[in-house]
């Protein structure tokens, strides 16, 4: 089993990370879905001028909606808020489903879509800046984000067509019943996700929601890599959005499928994602992902610009399952990058902004794809859009490259940090900043380590050799690489409780105190765990001592 596949597996079986990405699964086949369907609703309605229509007035609001809305996604309990964005979407969609049902006016059909799609924009953002947060390890979080890069992909497949069968049977107010319902079950499994809030400095106030707002822009200013990321994506999703409105018409006027058409072209693309993001799992452990980056570029537009030369139905949709392979390859790699490169106090809000972006692209692409029709034809359109990426990407891969070099990795000493009872199932931006943060020293044998009632300042690992425990002069305990002492005096606000030796020449690691106490107290969970272990090396010390008193304490100091 390779290590991609291992990480892939180990990350379902995490239980608040499984939780996350079945909410976005079900979520993204909701978002496909309930798309397409108001789409193909206002092409039947009113043609294809009303379907961008359409398609741009859902999409301009929630470009505002996004980044002012993520702002909420950089507080610690971001589960709540995955929940509460989970729960709007359903109430839009059983409102939607309700104007499409009694045949509502035009206009309030398309604001149950602006109000749906709105929704949608506070979710993406929040889940991305959430993954880092219920992942313990780098692989499980490129794993993770392979998984929620899957899940779209078997939403851009399973939504589709759940919606070509719909809309052929009961008609699009039945797609937003059910996803209506099943978005409900989405806001249940996350309502309960850790609550964890660290970044590489303190969280600040900001005086104005505003001011809070940009500062996901101010961040990608300080890191035009960054910044110039967002703008491939960006490109990607004019592509994506002219794509929604050039498919309709390649379905129906070039191809002359039925409605349903539309829907199973889509869905090609999202069999290609589903396989992209699967293949995606050969990025984890790799320091270097821009290659991936520029790799999913031209694998995304290049088969778009080949419908241009022609084919029938089946030679369609297998170009649109290489590209839809394509776009999951450079999302994956996209997204983790962010998450290495952005501080975790701001990375909601950027998410926000890429998400404004994603947003606005989408309008932008379906408002231009009717003028290219008009202007180039069908053909031409295709050919021009299928361009956009792979010449953007070649034009911006030597500052793209900046990215691995400014993304954040862990320290030397993470995997033995990992071995912390505590920090075992502490979330990723815990350990790894820990790791960071971590000093390291040889000892020789008979060097005393801490002395019992001194100021405890440092939290301690044995990386190699063995250190014993006294109090009062006495003997309780020795102790052999791995293992870690000292929690119980910076926990407690004691002085240390027993006076610890080395034995043999020893390589200690050590963590500061405000270092050790922060990352307490940003994870809940984390120091529950820690007092609990403090509290039985407590015990262990007064069996040991034989004393029955409070004051004892050994491993732990």
């Amino acid at each position: 089993m390779t290590a991609g596949l291992r990480a892939s597996l180990d990350a379902l079986r995490h239980g608040p990370l499984r939780r996350a990405l079945l909410a976005f699964l079900v979520f993204s086949v909701a978002e496909f879905a309930s798309w397409i369907a108001l789409l193909v609703w206002a092409y039947q309605e009113r043609g294809v001028q009303a379907a961008a229509v359409v398609s741009v007035v859902q999409l301009v609001p929630a470009v505002v909606v996004a980044p002012t809305g993520s702002v909420l996604g950089d507080r610690p309990n971001r589960g709540r808020v995955l929940a509460v964005g989970y729960a709007l979407q359903a109430v839009a969609m059983l409102l939607t489903a309700t104007a499409l049902l009694v045949d509502a006016p035009f206009v309030v059909t398309c604001a149950g879509g602006v109000l749906v799609t709105c929704a949608i924009t506070l979710t993406r953002p929040v889940h991305n800046a959430t993954l880092p947060s219920v992942s313990h390890t780098p692989a499980e979080l490129v794993a993770g984000n392979s998984a929620s890069i899957t899940a779209e992909g078997i939403g851009g497949f399973v939504g589709p067509l759940v919606c070509g069968v719909l809309l052929g049977t009961l008609g699009p107010g039945s797609v937003y019943v059910l996803f209506g319902v099943l978005l409900v079950g989405a806001a249940l499994l996350v309502r309960r996700l850790p609550v964890v809030h660290v970044g590489d400095h303190e969280l600040t106030e900001i005086a104005g929601f505003t001011a809070q707002t940009v500062d996901g822009l101010r961040e990608l200013r300080r890191a035009p890599a960054s910044a110039l990321l967002l703008a491939m994506v960006t490109g990607q999703y004019v592509v994506v959005g002219a794509m929604d409105i050039l498919l309709i018409v390649f379905a129906l006027d070039v191809l002359g499928t039925g409605a349903s058409g539309p829907g199973l072209l889509g869905s090609a693309l999202g069999v290609g994602a589903i396989l992209g993001a699967v293949a995606s799992v050969v990025l984890v452990g790799r320091r270097r992902l821009t290659p991936a980056l520029l790799g999913g570029l031209l694998v995304t537009g290049v088969p778009l610009s080949a419908l241009a030369l022609g084919g029938d139905a089946a030679v369609t949709a297998l170009l649109l399952v290489v590209s839809g392979a394509g776009k999951a390859f450079f999302d994956v790699a996209g997204r983790t990058l962010l998450q290495r490169t952005v501080p975790d106090d701001v990375l909601a809000r950027v998410f926000g902004v890429q998400e404004a972006l994603m947003t606005a692209a989408l309008a932008g692409g379906a408002a231009v794809a009717p003028f290219l029709v008009d202007g180039l034809g069908i053909r031409g359109a295709l050919a021009v859009i299928g361009a956009l990426l792979p010449v953007a990407g070649l034009l911006a891969w030597r500052v793209l490259r900046l990215l691995d070099a400014r993304s954040r990795h862990p320290g030397p000493h993470f995997e033995l940090l990992r071995t912390v009872p505590f920090f075992r199932s502490a979330p990723l931006p815990v350990v790894e900043l820990l790791s960071r943060r971590t000093e390291d020293d040889v000892v020789d044998a008979g060097t005393v380590v801490v002395r019992e009632s001194d100021p405890g300042d440092r939290f301690y690992l044995v990386s190699h050799g063995t250190v014993s425990v006294s109090q009062g002069g006495h003997h309780l305990a020795s102790l052999d690489a791995p293992t870690s002492f000292g929690e119980v005096a910076l926990l407690r606000d004691t002085p240390r409780t027993a006076t610890v030796t080395a034995d043999v020449p020893t390589r200690l690691v050590w963590i500061g105190r405000d270092d050790f106490l922060r990352a307490m107290r940003s994870v809940p969970a984390t120091r529950e765990s820690a007092e609990d272990v403090a509290q039985r090396h407590l015990e262990d010390d007064r069996r040991r001592s034989g004393q029955t008193d409070d004051g004892a304490g050994a491993a732990g100091d």
